[in-house]
């Protein structure tokens, strides 16, 4: 799959620029350089919510918030023997979904690098 690359603010308002002036989707494409579909996407974005820039909250959510990794990190501390597959179960039951042993060791590594 190809990566994707953000369009900036200033190729977005050139586009608005282009599209006010009465230039067709494909003679601003070719400017740009992006597809058509591109900036389809960025004139209905503009109309639909007034915005140029990207909104927040994309991508996966944390399976764990700050307290729960805080509340893994606390057993650590009191039982530094404990493995992670012990602490992951512990950790599903108290938040009723699944967590696993490789995110409880992700956490971990952000606390020691921390400290």
């Amino acid at each position: 799959m190809e990566n994707r690359k953000e369009t900036t603010i200033e190729e977005r308002k050139l586009v608005i620029k282009l599209s006010n002036e009465g230039k067709s989707l494909r003679n601003i494409a070719k400017v740009v350089g992006q597809s058509v579909n591109c900036i389809q996407k960025i004139l209905q974005k503009l109309k639909k919510t007034g915005m140029l820039a990207n909104t927040e909250g994309r991508g996966r959510k944390k399976i764990m918030n700050s307290i729960t990794e805080r509340r893994v990190i606390h057993q650590v501390k009191i039982d530094p023997k404990i493995s992670a597959p012990k602490i992951a179960a512990s950790t599903s039951t108290t938040l009723g979904r699944s967590v696993s042993a490789e995110t409880v060791r992700k956490v971990l590594r952000s606390w020691i690098m921390v400290e």
